[in-house]
């Protein structure tokens, strides 16, 4: 296992019974032929994809391509030497996920969970992604330590709270309001102009000293796919631009361009 995560830059991972995992949608795993109850084992690992990068008008986590299209074509490379090296069935699986992902990667040792209900790892604080292989070998096969952790919150300190939009203002999540279909009422409108995002937030991951201590210590993600392709400033004329397979491969698309649109004109009228 070692190897293989290596081989992918992959350097947070842990081997959890599936039994310690909360399994709140069964259905999910049995979509792909294996029935839940065969489930042994849970890999959990981590998908960092924090890079240093200038001011910008989308969140952080969807200035680079889709994890979910990183994910999947990880998965085919490695489910394959899974199964070669330990036999029976290995699942992969990204945000549609069968488990509760922060509780089980806590439990895994792998971070904190945090006010925002966020995982912090220690060394790349909030930016990252969860992910997990669900699998019919024994956890003890794939190096369980027979030790289940505890779930580990953070320090409680409140910055996150302090921070958000949403407390502040007496809103609702900003990041959802910015994902949000429709015209906007006045009141919506000021609030996304007086945050000036586009798409998401990052304002409680900014504020925690868990991830204020990653960004200080200038630690960027090893994966070259958040490296690529990259856009901080989301604009019409880039919006415009894009074909539909490259539109599809954002972050920001499942909602389709009209939010984007009609965001980027609350804020900037006929600008651009």
């Amino acid at each position: 296992m070692k190897t293989i995560f290596e081989n992918e830059k992959i350097e947070c991972y842990g081997v959890l019974p599936f039994s310690a995992c909360k399994c709140r949608r069964p259905d999910i795993i049995e979509r792909k032929g294996v029935r839940a109850e065969e489930i042994r084992s849970a890999i959990l690992f981590l998908v960092p994809y924090y890079i240093k990068d200038e001011s910008g008008n989308i969140s952080l986590y969807a200035r680079s391509g889709d994890y979910h299209f990183y994910c999947d074509a990880l998965f085919e490379r490695i489910l394959p030497l899974f199964e070669e090296k330990y036999g029976g069935r290995f699942l992969g699986f990204a945000d549609k996920s069968p488990i509760e992902e922060n509780i089980a990667a806590s439990k895994a040792g792998l971070g904190v969970v945090g006010d925002n209900y966020m995982l912090m790892n220690e060394k790349y604080g909030s930016f990252v992604f969860i992910a997990e292989i669900l699998s019919t070998v024994s956890a003890e096969t794939l190096g369980f330590s027979g030790e289940i952790g505890e779930i580990s919150a953070c320090m409680h300190c409140g910055a996150c709270k302090k921070a958000c939009p949403m407390v502040i203002d007496g809103m609702e999540c900003l990041s959802a309001l910015t994902q949000k279909k429709g015209k906007f009422t006045e009141r919506e409108e000021a609030y996304l102009r007086k945050y000036g995002s586009v798409w998401g937030c990052d304002l409680c991951q900014l504020a925690c000293p868990l991830t204020k201590k990653a960004i200080a210590a200038d630690i960027e993600t090893p994966l070259d796919f958040f490296r690529e392709n990259r856009i901080s400033t989301l604009t019409v004329e880039k919006l415009n631009a894009m074909s539909d397979e490259e539109f599809k491969k954002r972050a920001f698309s499942w909602r389709g361009k009209a939010p984007l649109l009609r965001n980027l004109e609350i804020l900037y009228g006929n600008k651009e």
